[in-house]
C-alpha cells in the first residue's frame, strides 16, 4: 500500500472514530434527558403528594379548631346561663333579707378550746328599722328651749343701750356677780365663751352679739359626720 492510500485510511478512520465519539456523546446526552425527566416527575409527584398531605392536614386542624371553639362555645353558653341562674337565685333570697337583720342578742359566749378562748355571739334575725322614722322621732323629742330662768331685766338693758358690745361686756360683768359662769342664770355663757347656742333665737338667756367681726358664716357649707341641717340650723356665729 503506497504512502498516499495509508493517509486516506487513516482519515477515514479518524472521521469514523469522530463519528463513532459524537454519536455516544448525543446518546450520553439523550440518557441524560431522560433520566432529568424521569428525576422531574419523581419531583413533582413527590411534591404533589406532600402538598396533598400538608392540605389535607390543614383541613383537619381547621376542623379540629372549629369543633373546638363550638365546643367552648357552648360550653360558656352552660356557664352564662348557669351564673344566670344562681344570680336570679341570689337576686331572690337577697329580695327577701331586705327587710331583716342581724342583731347580737344576750352576752357573749366564751368556750374554752385547749388553749385558745373562742368567743361566740348570739345573733338574731329582727326586722329592719325605719331609719327615717327614728331619725324623726329623735328630732321631736330635741329639746327647742333652754329649760332655764327666762330673761333677765338686762336683757331689755342690752337692746336700749347705746354703748358697744365690748363696753356692754364689761358694764354687765361690773354690775352681774358671777358673769360668765355656771351660777349666773341670766346670761348665755356658752354663747359668750364660743360664740354659738344650740338654741338659738329660743334660748332663754342673754346673747351678747359683736359690733363687728372678721368671720363670715355661710350655713351648710360644712356637712361633716352627724351634722344635719336640722341639728344646725339654729346655730348662732360670731
Amino acid at each position: 500500500m503506497s504512502r498516499k492510500e495509508k493517509r486516506k485510511a487513516m482519515k477515514k478512520m479518524k472521521r469514523k472514530q469522530t463519528r463513532k465519539e459524537l454519536a455516544l456523546k448525543e446518546q450520553e446526552l439523550i440518557n441524560m434527558e431522560q433520566e432529568e425527566a424521569k428525576r422531574s416527575v419523581s419531583v413533582r409527584i413527590m411534591f404533589e403528594e406532600r402538598e396533598r398531605a400538608w392540605t389535607e392536614a390543614m383541613e383537619i386542624r381547621k376542623q379540629k379548631r372549629i369543633e373546638h371553639e363550638e365546643e367552648e362555645r357552648r360550653n360558656k353558653a352552660l356557664e352564662d346561663e348557669e351564673l344566670s341562674r344562681k344570680q336570679q337565685i341570689k337576686n331572690a333570697n337577697d329580695d327577701g333579707e331586705d327587710d331583716w337583720e342581724y342583731v347580737e342578742e344576750g352576752p357573749a359566749e366564751i368556750i374554752w378550746k385547749e388553749n385558745e378562748v373562742l368567743v361566740k355571739k348570739k345573733r338574731v334575725k329582727v326586722p329592719k328599722r325605719n331609719k327615717d322614722q327614728q331619725s324623726i322621732k329623735e328630732d321631736s323629742d330635741r329639746p327647742t328651749s333652754n329649760p332655764l330662768p327666762p330673761q333677765s331685766e338686762a336683757f331689755d338693758d342690752y337692746k336700749n343701750a347705746s354703748l358697744s358690745a365690748q363696753q356692754l361686756i364689761e358694764t354687765v360683768a361690773e354690775q352681774v356677780p358671777h358673769f360668765g359662769t355656771e351660777q349666773d342664770k341670766d346670761h348665755c355663757t356658752f354663747h359668750l365663751k364660743t360664740g354659738a347656742c344650740r338654741f338659738g333665737q329660743h334660748c332663754s338667756r342673754v346673747h351678747f352679739y359683736p359690733d363687728k367681726s372678721c368671720t363670715l358664716l355661710i350655713k351648710n357649707m360644712y356637712n361633716g359626720p352627724g351634722l344635719t341641717w336640722k341639728q344646725d340650723e339654729g346655730l348662732e356665729v360670731c
